[in-house]
């Protein structure tokens, strides 16, 4: 099998796209390799950011949140109508006015805000902001994954995400655990036992990624080990 493929099948959408444009046009690879390309392009794939340096990444806290999400509960436990709104125009200022960095913390914020309000679309798309404003950051990159999965975004477009926020924070269970729930609908979509098999090495990274105190994150990923069951005994 093909590097392409066996990229294709492990949800490394990136390696595979790249692997396939390297693909000459004489050999026997050639139409896998542009149907890859077509699968990509029409699911946004390459426009997907790239990071541009590996730095250290925010470490996921025993209660399935992040530092950079503290903005979003001190937001809503504001009580006055008028101070809440307040602080919501500031934080649409600061992502129109504010360096990089302030833009995408803000589009990050107003993405969480959105989800709790249940405006799911307004939530991706502010998720994806954040992460064309700050690329390097793999807490966007997953969570904007993270959310385009529950609401059933193409499995492709979020595979991209996922693969950028693996890259990055490698030792993050959540992204990992994530990436297997996704290469499990594709295997379900599809009937391709490739993907179910790649979707347990997946959760098994998860699970070698939890801290001894992520309790709550671990009983997540044992649930979803549990549903995997089902299909591997099936």
């Amino acid at each position: 099998m093909h590097e392409m493929e066996q990229y294709f099948y492990n949800g490394q959408v990136h390696r595979s796209l790249e692997a396939a444009r390297q693909v000459k046009e004489d050999t026997p690879e050639a139409e896998t390799a542009k149907q890859l390309i077509t699968l990509y392009e029409r699911f946004g794939v390459p426009a997907i950011p790239c990071y541009t340096k590996k730095e250290k990444q925010s470490m996921e806290r025993a209660d399935e949140t992040y530092q950079e999400m503290d903005e979003v509960f001190a937001i809503r436990a504001i009580k006055g109508e008028g101070d809440f709104s307040a602080r919501i125009k500031e934080l649409e200022q600061t992502a129109k006015e504010g360096a990089e960095e302030e833009k995408a913390m803000s589009f990050f914020t107003q993405g969480h805000l959105f989800l709790f309000a249940h405006h799911y679309d307004e939530s991706v798309h502010c998720f994806i902001q954040a992460v064309n404003n700050e690329p390097n950051k793999a807490l966007y990159y997953g969570m904007a994954a993270q959310t385009m999965n529950r609401f059933s975004y193409p499995p492709f477009e979020v595979l991209g995400y996922l693969e950028r926020a693996i890259e990055l924070d490698p030792e993050n269970a959540r992204w990992h655990w994530n990436k297997s729930i996704v290469l499990t609908t594709l295997f379900k979509d599809l009937q391709q036992e490739m993907f179910l098999e790649n979707a347990l090495i997946a959760l098994e990274e998860a699970r070698d990624c939890l801290r001894e105190e992520q309790t709550s994150l671990k009983s997540a990923i044992d649930n979803t080990f549990e549903t995997m069951r089902d299909y591997v005994f099936q």
